[in-house]
């Protein structure tokens, strides 16, 4: 059948980038892609495809009829997820044979939902990235490979988003024949152990109470899992009528 799969893709932001412009030169032809609306690397993923001569639908909301129109006119076996940032609705994920392959920057079961770079650190979790199957739930389908991220005292929220971009680019590379030939077999998640958090958990999260009693390795790892990012997203605080926002670094003392 792999020479006969019929592939879609729906590519978003620097890895849906750095992913697309590796899938275009594999061995198995792609019958479309689609960008997705508001991604500053849109037009860039776009123009990757278009290089290639593979139809690229730009823009597209996956879970609008003009997705689903476009799964059944292309027969569509296997749909890859790269970096996709919408949750897929049921009827979308049905019209694929062989079913949706998302990228996941955590260590599965652990941290679904949002921002795993945050709560791995405080909840003090495994670390890692996953590439799994989508289902009508939220990162609970089968899991087709993953990768552990070692990390320690020093790790910033920002370093671990850094290297999990790094790792679940190398771990596609790696699997990704493999995958598309149906030759990973799949591993059912431990439910026991999941963890899940909402993308409105962080801001109330990392708030710093300056009137609240702290363990010093609570405040610590809040403060260096949010981190060393770009355009002033940090822990913060309010301090009369002012928010300030904090940005920590931890280093290992030489002897």
């Amino acid at each position: 059948m792999t020479n006969d799969i019929k592939i879609a893709i729906c590519a978003a932001n620097f890895v849906g980038k750095q992913l697309s412009s590796y899938i275009v030169k594999q061995q198995y032809p792609i019958q479309f892609a689609i960008t997705g609306i508001n991604d500053s690397y849109e037009k860039e993923i776009s123009d990757i495809y278009s290089q290639n001569n593979i139809k690229c639908h730009r823009k597209i909301d996956i879970n609008s009829e003009e997705f689903l129109n476009l799964l059944e006119q292309n027969d569509i076996d296997l749909v890859f997820l790269l970096w996709w940032p919408k949750i897929v609705k049921s009827k979308i994920i049905k019209k694929a044979k062989l079913g949706f392959v998302n990228l996941h920057p955590s260590l599965l079961p652990y941290n679904r939902g949002k921002h795993p770079y945050y709560w791995s650190i405080i909840d003090d979790t495994p670390t890692g990235v996953s590439i799994h199957y989508i289902t009508e739930g939220v990162d609970d389908g089968d899991v087709l490979c993953q990768k552990e991220i070692k990390t320690d005292i020093t790790t910033t929220g920002a370093s671990l988003y850094s290297q999990s971009i790094k790792e679940i680019i190398s771990l596609f590379k790696k699997n990704y024949d493999n995958i598309v030939k149906q030759e990973i077999k799949k591993q059912k998640q431990q439910e026991g152990k999941s963890t899940f958090h909402l993308g409105k958990e962080l801001d109330a999260h990392s708030r710093i109470d300056l009137n609240k009693n702290y363990k010093a390795l609570e405040l610590l790892n809040i403060m260096r899992a949010r981190s060393g990012f770009d355009g002033g997203t940090a822990s913060f605080f309010h301090l009369n009528g002012e928010k300030y926002y904090v940005n920590i670094e931890v280093t290992k003392a030489r002897d």
